[in-house]
């Protein structure tokens, strides 16, 4: 059933967005997210994101590994296991909860190793489809988008609304925040394992849900359909929707109040608004 509810949040992907009619267009806020990287060796990242600490702990052979999720404030905690077994090269991974097993996939590499994400990263970065449209610009949620050549995946655009790459700043939609990573910060990110850069992006919604809600990126982006994260500037951008109510999510407790719509770069998490796909 698990990977069912995966396997749907992934086709929302590939559905055909919603173009909303052009409005006056919001304003950029800048801001500031305390990202620290505290420990990132083959075995061991530890990262803060806004008093959300994520420890990732791994044997030396990268087969299993404790993901602890906990808000610094409250003391409030997740904890996920992994299991990787190996076989000719592929790789299947077990993920539990309480004892409990709560996904099973195959992966094309192992989502414990920190090298596989900024490798993957790293390299889809570079790489920009020369086929297809020549980039276009349009209105959705009520903010300027990009889309075509050159353009990794849709996002606000950055000369309109004057963003640099480098910058951590958001933008208030219609219905959603849209936000973009510094360049700085995204290629931390990068570095991590898979299993921690998803619970890192989440973590900058705020507090333990938020960084939970990346979880489940953390385990899609483990699999044999994994994306690039990384913009054509080499940064992160995600979207959260401003209204929140329970949801259903692939990770314990299965049910819990999040943002009604929620999507890191080119992947949408769940959709409880109808809102679509950029």
């Amino acid at each position: 059933m698990l990977r069912r509810v995966v396997a749907g949040l992934l086709v929302l992907v590939m559905l055909g967005s919603a173009v909303m009619p052009a409005m006056a267009s919001p304003e950029v806020t800048r801001t500031h997210v305390k990202l620290i990287l505290r420990e990132n060796s083959r075995t061991s990242t530890v990262v803060e994101v806004n008093g959300v600490l994520i420890s990732l702990k791994s044997n030396e052979n990268l087969t299993k590994a404790n993901l602890e999720i906990k808000d610094l404030k409250t003391g409030e905690k997740y904890a996920f296991k992994y299991k990787v077994s190996e076989n000719n090269g592929k790789y299947t991974v077990e993920v539990y909860s309480k004892g409990k097993i709560v996904n099973k996939y195959d992966s094309k590499y192992n989502p414990l190793d920190s090298n596989v994400t900024k490798n993957l990263l790293s390299e889809n970065s570079k790489k920009i489809a020369k086929n297809g449209l020549l980039s276009y610009s349009y209105w959705w949620d009520g903010v300027k988008f990009v889309r075509g050549y050159g353009v990794k995946y849709p996002h606000p655009d950055y000369e309109y609304y004057q963003i640099e790459a480098w910058e951590t700043a958001y933008i208030g939609g219609n219905q959603l925040i849209h936000y973009h990573i510094s360049d700085a910060a995204s290629q931390v990110i990068a570095q991590l394992a898979p299993a921690a850069a998803g619970a890192a992006i989440g973590a900058y919604v705020g507090g333990v849900v938020g960084a939970v809600a990346g979880a489940v990126l953390g385990v899609i982006l483990s699999g044999s359909t994994s994306y690039v994260l990384l913009d054509e500037k080499g940064s992160i951008w995600f979207w959260y929707a401003k209204k929140w109510g329970w949801t259903i999510v692939p990770v314990p407790p299965y049910i819990q109040h999040l943002p009604m719509y929620f999507r890191i770069a080119a992947y949408t998490l769940w959709d409880s608004l109808g809102t679509g796909n950029p």
